[in-house]
């Protein structure tokens, strides 16, 4: 079973930030394998995609959860155990402040909680995600 962490950023507007994934065709939260020392394997995805200073980053589990989900890169269902992890950059990059913005060729966007659920393509591949991070929110 894989182990991955959902990585929960957000903005002084209360709103999440996501990623355009090519396989999925879709946005998301930004996530990682994890392998052995979750937290800093989190941090150090966040300071690769991001580019911030590690010091900069800090996170907090919130929860995690077993689940089965389609996978749309795989085309198939997959049991994921998910860790979902509050990320708090201290203080974001200038760049970041936008509602949209592209770092090392990957589209990120703001979105709302509202935002989330009313994109149907989201929703399509990523309600049991959005689902559980508006639980904990």
């Amino acid at each position: 079973m894989s182990k991955h962490a959902i990585i929960i950023i957000k903005n002084n507007e209360n709103e999440f930030l996501q990623y355009y994934d090519n396989r999925w065709e879709s946005f998301l939260f930004l996530n990682c394998k994890l392998i052995t020392n979750f937290e800093d394997e989190v941090i150090d995805e966040v300071a690769k995609k991001l580019h911030i200073l590690k010091s900069e980053i800090s996170c907090n589990l919130k929860m995690n959860k077993i689940h089965t989900k389609y996978s749309e890169s795989a085309k198939t269902l997959k049991e994921y155990h998910h860790y979902f992890y509050i990320v708090n950059i201290k203080e974001l990059p200038t760049n970041m402040n936008k509602k949209t913005f592209k770092i090392d060729a990957i589209d990120y966007m703001w979105y709302s909680m509202d935002d989330l659920k009313n994109d149907q393509r989201i929703m399509k591949v990523n309600s049991d995600i959005v689902g559980f991070i508006n639980e904990i929110d």
